[in-house]
């Protein structure tokens, strides 16, 4: 743990809005472009991937935005579990509590979420001051409940000596989207721009708890 960072343990309880793009990754894409850690390379399983776009207005470590990669399922201890193989998010509080509590692989960006015109948002994630990731995204107006019992991310990550596996848990409103336009700088982040997504959903407002972490010793 980084002394100049206060530690908050887990668990989190976060509110904010975001968005939640839904992909069906290929083998191709994940083996080439998504960053998989090397403990669960050649194990995918194929799945449900996700693109993650939020700016949290509340949380146990204060406001923040992110900008997460899940590539699918991986094959690990005789189950199939996800990852969060690329995340940026914008304190160093995060990032140090966000890798010793769950072992995600947080890194440190800048966030600009900024209203364009009506439900339509522009959000841009630059690293170093290169510009990562870009989404210019229209909401639709009806709503419906979301909830990860209908698409749970059961997470496996290794950090140091340790797998970290977390069940996060979710709810909220939200709204069919579409993206207008996308820029990714596929040195900084997976290239999605070239992938369809099944779907974009716009959730505001929404609650997610992260609860503390299982962890097991690497032998």
């Amino acid at each position: 743990m980084d002394n100049s960072v206060k530690a908050y343990p887990a668990p989190w309880n976060l509110q904010g809005k975001g968005y939640i793009f839904i992909y069906k990754f290929n083998k191709n894409f994940v083996d080439q472009y998504g960053t998989v850690p090397e403990f669960l390379k050649g194990s995918f399983a194929g799945g449900f991937g996700s693109v993650m776009l939020v700016d949290y207005e509340k949380s146990d470590a204060g406001p923040y935005g992110e900008l997460l990669f899940i590539p699918g399922k991986f094959r690990f201890g005789g189950k199939k579990l996800d990852t969060i193989s690329k995340i940026y998010v914008s304190t160093m509080e995060s990032v140090v509590n966000g890798r010793a509590n769950w072992g995600i692989p947080k890194e440190k960006a800048d966030f600009s979420f900024e209203n364009i015109g009506e439900n339509t948002e522009k959000a841009t994630v630059s690293v170093d001051g290169k510009t990562a990731a870009e989404f210019t995204l229209k909401s639709g107006k009806f709503s419906f409940p979301v909830s990860t019992k209908l698409l749970p991310f059961p997470l496996v990550e290794q950090y140091k000596s340790k797998h970290y596996f977390t069940n996060f848990f979710g709810k909220g409103k939200g709204h069919f989207a579409k993206i207008k336009n996308i820029k990714i700088n596929p040195d900084l982040f997976p290239d999605v721009s070239v992938c369809r997504p099944i779907a974009v959903i716009r959730v505001d407002p929404f609650d997610i708890t992260f609860p503390e972490a299982k962890t097991q010793d690497i032998r």
